[in-house]
């Protein structure tokens, strides 16, 4: 009798779970809320998406074009793009409209995709004990009046948000930024060198070379934030003038230099002479004629001849700092994990007279350092001792705002580089108004080999989201999963620790619940059945 009891309460007590449940989502379709336990709040819309959406001054159509029952881990791609364009149209006010259609469904609707730029793509489906190949749409387009943006594919959602929101305020915008990159000089080419670079800034930014080399014109001025990215030759007297009245003018700047030219294959280094001293020292700052090496850095693959073999070893590299103190109070840099740098020089900040100038540091060595001048030894074999790491933490990246004073005040304009063009006929500016410069010692990270994406391109793009005083996008952008890494000095006997308890913890603690609740529930049952 007592069991039958046992068995009505039970069965009354899941009714009335059951019931819970159903008001609780019936409640949810009405109040809309959201708990995100995460550190950076990565699941939910930041600020910056949700004032994108809040702001539509017309109606925004989406179309998704998603192919129905999508094979897994397709189908929970699908889930998480409607959940994240419900959000989208819960904070616009009535302005985001989205649906999710299968082109599969109808010819015209292929046709209208595919006009889009909306391509099918080919994945791997289990079909009968075989693996066969599938075409389905994973896309969509954001229809803005007559403009319109598309994500020809979303096979990846960890940046969706960012790919959203920039798609959005791309397609709402009148007109797109203008960034310009310094050419010549033995500078990187932009087509070349640093084409994930420039693929990656076009999407929020008319990305255009800017040359010194013909005519007579200074830089435009509707060129909003100028890059000057890693030259190896010296800058002559013209693109200096140039450089200096688009500053004094209020332009923005980003410097990417290091004053070492290094080959990491021949271990050969040698010292670059730039002529940009007395510009930049104007502004204040100096980049250093240094390589700055720092016990705290990258691992790289060596190759050693061994006889007849070739063996292949995993070595610290002191001139690729590992860079993990990074300012948290500056949104350029404060969710980036880690860095790393290439051959960098320091960067030296200048109280200087003439400007009146507000720094903010972005990120520094660890304490144990080691400055080469003059003569530069970057054999990854070298042996590295602690004892001559004793430099203290170096300077490697700060931004400055504030008004900054001509070198060539009291001058003449300097004849321009191209023989052929007249002297122009200008003002020679003396002062700016308010504007900003970010200075890095280091311009190797976002080109050829060293350009690998992640945390350095990501700081890139955010230096000239802040240049160009975007701060949105920088919000998206750095959100990611913290990752948090063992200190470079922790012993081999913690490591494994830590390595087995990762392994095994997780299965542990499981067993160990399990264990729990089949004890509580043997007590339980006993109890009933005395």
């Amino acid at each position: 009798m007592k069991h039958k009891a046992w068995s009505v309460s039970s069965l009354s007590n899941l009714l009335v779970i059951v019931a819970m449940v159903v008001v609780v989502n019936l409640i949810g379709l009405r109040i809309f809320t959201r708990a995100d336990l995460t550190e950076n709040h990565i699941y939910t819309l930041s600020r910056a998406s949700r004032s994108a959406v809040a702001g539509l001054d017309d109606r925004l159509t989406v179309k998704a074009y998603f192919t129905k029952d999508l094979p897994p881990p397709y189908n929970a791609n699908s889930r998480y793009v409607n959940d994240a364009l419900e959000d989208y149209r819960s904070y616009s006010r009535g302005k985001f409209v989205f649906e999710f259609v299968d082109p599969a469904d109808e010819k015209k609707l292929e046709e209208e995709a595919q006009r889009y730029r909306v391509q099918p793509a080919q994945v791997n489906v289990m079909e009968k004990d075989n693996v066969q190949l599938k075409k389905v749409y994973m896309g969509l387009v954001l229809i803005y009046g007559d403009k319109h943006e598309t994500l020809p594919l979303v096979q990846d959602v960890e940046n969706f948000e960012y790919e959203m929101t920039s798609a959005i305020k791309r397609v709402i915008a009148d007109r797109l930024p203008k960034v310009g990159f310094l050419t010549g000089f033995g500078a990187p080419d932009l087509g070349q060198d640093m084409r994930q670079l420039a693929a990656g800034l076009s999407k929020h930014y008319q990305v255009v070379p800017v040359s010194t080399a013909q005519g007579n014109r200074l830089i435009e001025e509707d060129v909003d934030v100028l890059c000057i990215v890693q030259p190896k030759e010296a800058l002559d007297e013209w693109t200096k003038f140039c450089i200096d009245q688009y500053v004094v003018r209020g332009g923005k700047v980003g410097w990417f230099i290091n004053k070492v030219k290094a080959d990491i294959q021949t271990s050969q280094a040698t010292g670059l002479q730039l002529n940009l001293d007395d510009l930049t020292r104007s502004y204040g700052f100096v980049v250093g004629n240094n390589l700055v090496t720092d016990l705290n850095a990258s691992m790289i693959n060596v190759q050693q001849q061994q006889g007849f073999f070739t063996i292949t070893n995993m070595v610290r590299y002191p001139a690729f700092p590992r860079i993990v103190d990074i300012n948290r109070q500056m949104p350029m840099v404060k969710d980036l994990q880690e860095l790393t740098l290439f051959f960098p020089s320091s960067v030296d900040t200048l109280r200087s007279g003439r400007s009146n100038v507000t720094y903010t540091p972005l990120f520094q060595t660890s304490e144990y350092t080691r400055v080469q001048q003059g003569r530069y030894d970057i054999n990854p074999m070298a042996p590295t001792r602690k004892e001559d790491f004793t430099g203290g933490r170096k300077l490697l990246g700060v931004a400055m705002i504030g008004d900054f004073a001509s070198v060539f005040q009291g001058k003449s304009a300097p004849r321009p580089t191209d023989s052929t063009a007249m002297p122009p006929q200008v003002q020679v500016l003396e002062h700016s108004s308010e504007t900003r410069m970010v200075v890095i010692g280091d311009g190797n990270f976002v080109q050829g080999q060293f350009a690998q994406g992640g945390p350095n391109l990501i700081l890139f793009m955010n230096a000239v989201d802040w240049l160009s005083q975007d701060t949105d996008l920088m919000s998206i952008r750095s959100r990611e999963a913290a990752i948090r890494p063992l200190k470079p000095d922790i012993s081999d006997g913690t490591k494994r620790t830590v390595k087995y308890a990762n392994m095994f913890g997780p299965a542990v603690l499981v067993l160990l619940l399990g264990l729990v609740r089949w004890t509580m529930r043997r007590n339980r049952l006993k109890g009933v059945t005395v």
